[in-house]
């Protein structure tokens, strides 16, 4: 309740402060830009202008750090570090935390949508578990086995074993909890916190520079993410480790890429021999942990063996008559118990075949295939049931923020089963997006923003200076766009297809083209109380200010033009000798108010471009392929647009009649000049420009990603957590499971069948056995039982490295061949499934 009242008062700030500002502020600043009278109501905040703009800023600044605050908890650090507090809230929360894990579990939701008051034993807990001790035979473990005891018997160190959903995180969740319990009721026992080895493989990518490298250093990396989860600060975190007051419970070791996975293993024994760990549990799929060359030093290993046909049956028995079609069906097919020998594909099909006829559970194919298309089903069954809130999108809308949320959690940059609300950097996920969401941007809203910021300086500067200073501003654009367009090699103009009806095109251009003008207008009415002061300062003031201006402006300019960066000091002094000749002929006063305008567009100009290059090259080859086709000659060029949009700007200060004299040369001098900032900010990696290029590109593909991660996404995943396809755990979604998360790396919806979700009624599995397909077999490589890693790695995603590699250098004269998507690549025919298309 406290959380939820937080955000509803930054929300209503926010609110007031967006009120304020497009009410209020902006009309302000346009007006002075365009040197037109506020009335009467608004004149005492002319001179405030900036007053208030510098007091939003700071206002926004303060409510995102407020933001920051409350979504996060503060580290744990105490007065005194063996203060009792750390270590009781420790314990409690690594109670809360294995607790939430388990309650989101997809038994969990079995038995509740089976209204059970328990779960069977063998579903419970891990059935047919066989001891190992590192000297002595295998014997089997009851499911009623006292883990905490048996784990004091394996000398604190155990490796779990198992196949994919067979219950390896569930015993090791189970075990936590008896942990827990533990300790706080003996204040001498140790501490167990869960980590995820999985997210150690991105330890080392800078997403700054968005560099990929090698897995960082693993202790460091293990004290961050006991503080992530835990909030125990590394430093304390490393005096509990020296003291042996913290035990360590590592899940997925067959996450962790197998180029990497040795490495892991060779850390994990170098933490237990430098540090007294009372208790180590490692969970690992058996395939993956046979293939290692040196094994984990752990004295003991739990085998989680797949489950009987007796079991089975139990399972379904206890279930009810609500499952009676699923045990007829397997007394008409022995081979399906083959399918679920696991407690999840139990759960799965448990929840996706409930009151349904025994004939739908009749899939043909490879084990493999039969067990993709049962999986496809329990997603169809989960998104059409009326279990929980409703969703606030349909059904195929609600499955495609799934998979992208699967793709990212999947990527290299993250390496986890988090579903993310807030992305991460750009690099991990640009490439999940449709072709036709860049199209639409690329090719409509992009040049549209061009052509209204165009409109909305040469109007400003036509208000200000005069007409004749605005058409000079109009053939100075024309250059800049040239110049621009020639060093990024990427004209802003791009036709493309693929972009959608025809109304979608203009209404997306025309967007463009009115954030392009409301934005150039406020700022040029922004700056303008400053150019007007400095202009009315003493001669000496405006004299140093063009003078040092001028010559950064153009050093930086030069310096961008890589076949004279040796002589950009030359240039720089005899461009900055030539603008003092024109001072001295006509004064600094109209230098300084043209500069001054042309300066802040051209580092908007600059920012913007270097922004959309940014995001242009974390794409991939799918998506350069769309702007790949015959155009005329009048689309191949930005030069045109901006003319007309120029022009469009400059026709209604004609109506002011001045004459092109020497005060409109001077002024369009000093735009040219001031101008010449866009090119050295687009080639400027200091900062705070390469800082601001990067909140921007992050920005720009953050409103790309709309279309995937829609705004009521909070909402969205609420109700797939409520349908048992994500858990919440601390407040934050996880997938519940890395199969079913890799399941929806490769699932492609057909596009040319938008068949609705089903809504429960019966439907032969042969008339559905067409309507969807995965693409390039991810399902079948993950239902053969793969690692994480290794699906991956079939899928693509580890494409990405390189794919990091060109986005980091997006001023090569030539377009380089980015890394290939994820969803291709692939000789096998795909299966089909029985899933209805979503």
């Amino acid at each position: 309740m406290p959380n939820r009242l937080t955000r509803t008062v930054r929300t209503l700030l926010l609110l007031g402060a967006g009120i304020a500002i497009t009410l209020v502020l902006v009309p302000t600043a346009i007006s002075i830009g365009t040197g037109g009278r506020l009335p009467d109501v608004l004149q005492p905040l002319a001179d405030l202008l900036w007053p208030l703009a510098g007091a939003f800023v700071v206002f926004a600044a303060a409510l995102a750090l407020w933001e920051r605050a409350t979504n996060s908890d503060k580290p744990l650090i105490a007065r005194r570090l063996n203060n009792t507090a750390n270590r009781s809230r420790s314990v409690v929360d690594s109670e809360h935390y294995a607790r939430e894990r388990l309650k989101g579990s997809l038994g969990e939701h079995v038995r509740l949508s089976l209204e059970l008051d328990e779960l069977p034993p063998s579903m419970a807990r891990p059935a047919d578990r066989l001891l190992q001790p590192g000297n002595g035979k295998p014997s089997k473990l009851p499911a009623d086995a006292d883990l905490a005891a048996t784990l004091d018997q394996a000398h604190g160190a155990m490796l779990v074993l198992g196949g994919p959903g067979a219950g390896k995180t569930t015993l090791l969740l189970e075990l936590t909890r008896a942990l827990a319990r533990r300790a706080a009721a003996d204040t001498g026992r140790a501490i167990p916190v869960v980590v995820d080895l999985g997210s150690w493989a991105m330890s080392g990518w800078r997403a700054d520079e968005r560099r990929p490298a090698p897995p960082g250093e693993f202790q460091k990396w293990l004290l961050r993410e006991i503080e992530r989860r835990y909030t125990i600060h590394p430093s304390l975190g490393r005096i509990w480790l020296e003291q042996g007051k913290l035990s360590l419970m590592l899940d997925g070791l067959d996450e962790v890429p197998a180029d990497y996975r040795q490495r892991c293993v060779r850390e994990i024994n170098a933490v237990r021999d430098e540090f007294p760990i009372p208790e180590l549990v490692v969970c690992c799929r058996d395939e993956h942990h046979e293939a290692l060359t040196e094994p984990l030093e752990l004295h003991t290993s739990v085998t989680v063996n797949p489950l009987t046909r007796r079991q089975i049956v139990e399972y379904f028995t206890r279930g009810g008559p609500r499952l009676d079609g699923v045990r007829t069906a397997l007394r008409r097919d022995p081979e399906l118990c083959g399918l679920l020998d696991t407690p999840l594909m139990c759960n799965v099909v448990a929840l996706a075949f409930r009151d349904r006829p025994a004939n739908e559970l009749a899939v043909r194919g490879t084990d493999a295939q039969r067990r993709a298309k049962l999986i496809d089903e329990y997603f169809s069954a989960a998104l059409s049931t009326g279990r929980g809130s409703e969703l606030p999108y349909p059904p195929d809308r609600a499955l495609r923020t799934l998979r992208f949320l699967a793709r990212v959690s999947a990527s290299p940059l993250c390496n986890d089963l988090t579903a993310r609300t807030r992305l991460p950097t750009l690099v991990s996920w640009a490439r999940f997006l449709p072709t036709t969401t860049v199209a639409h941007v690329f090719a409509r809203g992009l040049p549209g923003l061009l052509a209204g910021a165009t409109t909305g300086a040469t109007l400003a500067t036509g208000m200000l200076l005069g007409p004749a200073a605005g058409l000079i501003a109009v053939l100075v654009l024309v250059g800049y766009v040239l110049y621009m367009d020639y060093l990024a090699t990427l004209p802003w103009l791009r036709p493309a297809g693929k972009v959608g009806t025809v109304p979608q095109g203009w209404i997306t251009a025309l967007g463009g083209y009115a954030f392009g003008l409301v934005v150039s207008l406020a700022l040029s009415g922004l700056i303008s109380p400053w150019t007007t002061a400095l202009a009315n300062a003493p001669n000496w003031v405006g004299v140093i200010a063009v003078v040092l201006v001028s010559f950064l402006v153009i050093l930086g300019a030069v310096e961008s033009w890589s076949r004279m960066p040796g002589n950009s000091a030359t240039i720089g002094l005899l461009g900055t000798i030539g603008v003092g000749v024109l001072m001295f002929w006509t004064g600094p006063g109209e230098l300084v108010k043209s500069i001054g305008i042309g300066l802040v567009l051209g580092i908007c100009a600059g920012v913007a471009t270097a922004a959309r290059d940014e995001v242009w090259w974390a794409f991939t080859e799918e998506h350069y392929e769309t702007f790949e086709h015959p155009a005329p000659a009048l689309l191949r060029s930005s030069a045109p647009l901006v003319a007309v949009a120029g022009l469009v700007g400059v026709l209604p200060t004609l109506l002011l009649g001045r004459p092109f004299d020497v005060e409109a040369l001077t002024a369009g001098v000093g735009l040219l000049i001031g101008g010449l900032s866009a090119p050295a900010v687009w080639h400027s990696d200091v900062f705070p420009f390469d800082t601001l290029k990067n909140a921007v590109s992050e920005w720009l593909g953050r409103a790309l990603a709309l279309t995937e991660l829609p705004p009521r996404r909070y909402a969205l995943l609420r109700g797939l957590a409520e349908r048992s396809l994500l858990s919440k755990v601390d407040g934050g979604y996880r997938f519940t499971h890395l199969r079913l998360r890799d399941h929806l790396l490769g699932y492609e919806p057909k596009r040319n069948r938008a068949k609705p979700v089903a809504t429960g009624a019966a439907t032969d599995a042969e008339s559905t056995s067409d309507s969807a397909e995965p693409v390039q077999g991810a399902e079948q490589a993950q239902a053969d039982g793969g690692s994480k890693a290794d699906s991956t790695e079939q899928a693509k995603p580890a494409q990405q490295p390189e794919a990091a590699e060109q986005s980091a250098q997006p001023k090569q004269a030539k377009q380089p061949k980015p890394a290939e998507s994820s969803q291709g690549d692939s000789d096998a025919e795909p299966p089909k499934s029985t899933a209805p298309a979503l």
